[in-house]
């Protein structure tokens, strides 16, 4: 059986060092990337089986993460997952993944079950701002932080996309596009990132001395969305373009158009905030503010290990949007 002071007399380094790297705890130590990939590439050549379990009661740690999640169907979310997952990989963590289905019932399950399987800290994106499973679990003591969407008035750490930039980078390009009867169709405030992206929307909407068109706030469906761009196209006037917030609703909105036999962007323009893959290949052209998802993922995986490290940590981090344009 290869052990980590076989690896290290072999390379001529400490055992610390060599645990460092094979437990995932060589970036807290400042261990050099070519150290980093000589300890691995000797683990792998000796044939290195380390033993989690053994770790775990040693450390008495589960070196398990979770991350409950709203809706994996969601190209988002899948992506937050990926980055936080291999991040988690970097560290030396096995992440689990639990989708909440935006139902404050199913995530206070969630959370007990998570807490039972004893995951050493969660990433969490709230159901409701006012999310009590959450109050509760940060009084048992389990580390976690949130992401995309906070509980009010608790001060837990938060990453997300600053959405106000994005819903400006959004009205700033179709005014320079000509197009100043723009209208807003997103999902309720009572989902505090719609409530952002509105903000941001009314605001450069105002800067520019301007009032929306319309403003519509529906269920985050395709659905919902066709049939509330159906009423706003039947406007008399009609406005010059739409900005959809989130892909479902931007889905939504292009199926309204393609209903109405108009054209984009002849008849009017449509910005969605969230890319949309292969959007270059869509009949219409379609240009959307795209946030970093993998980089929310691996962010709030970094500020969750800060936390559980008892670091001091910002109340919020902001990643910066950026606009798509096709």
């Amino acid at each position: 059986m290869i052990r980590m002071k076989d690896i290290a007399a072999k390379l001529e380094l400490s055992q610390t060092t060599v645990s460092h790297v094979l437990t995932g705890k060589h970036a807290h130590y400042r261990i050099s990337p070519a150290t980093v990939a000589r300890v691995r590439t000797m683990a792998d050549k000796l044939g290195y089986r380390s033993s989690a379990l053994a770790r775990a009661f040693r450390d008495r740690k589960s070196y398990s993460m979770a991350l409950a999640v709203e809706d994996l169907t969601n190209p988002f979310w899948t992506g937050v997952a990926i980055g936080a997952e291999r991040e988690a990989e970097k560290e030396g963590y096995t992440l689990v993944v639990a989708n909440t289905s935006g139902n404050a019932e199913r995530e206070r399950r969630t959370v007990q079950l998570l807490q039972e399987r004893r995951v050493d800290g969660l990433i969490v994106s709230p159901v409701t701002v006012a999310d009590q499973a959450l109050v509760d679990l940060r009084r048992d003591g389990l580390p976690f932080v949130q992401i995309d969407r906070s509980i009010k008035g608790e001060d837990i750490p938060c990453v997300r996309t600053d959405h106000v930039t994005g819903s400006a980078l959004a009205v700033d390009h179709l005014l320079r596009r000509g197009r100043r009867e723009i209208a807003f169709v997103g999902g309720p405030v009572e989902i505090q990132t719609f409530q952002l992206r509105l903000a941001g929307f009314r605001k450069a909407m105002a800067r520019h001395g301007l009032k929306p068109a319309a403003v519509e706030l529906i269920e985050p469906t395709s659905k919902a969305a066709q049939e509330a761009v159906r009423g706003i196209l039947s406007r008399k006037p009609r406005p010059t373009a739409i900005y959809t917030a989130n892909i479902w609703i931007t889905l939504g909105a292009l199926r309204a158009v393609r209903d109405a036999r108009l054209s984009i962007p002849g008849h009017l323009e449509v910005v969605g905030f969230d890319d949309i893959a292969e959007a270059d290949l869509l009949a219409y052209p379609l240009t959307t503010v795209a946030q970093d998802v993998e980089a929310i993922g691996r962010e709030s995986f970094r500020l969750l290990l800060r936390v559980m490290r008892g670091q001091k940590v910002p109340r919020e981090v902001l990643l910066p949007p950026r606009l798509v344009v096709r």
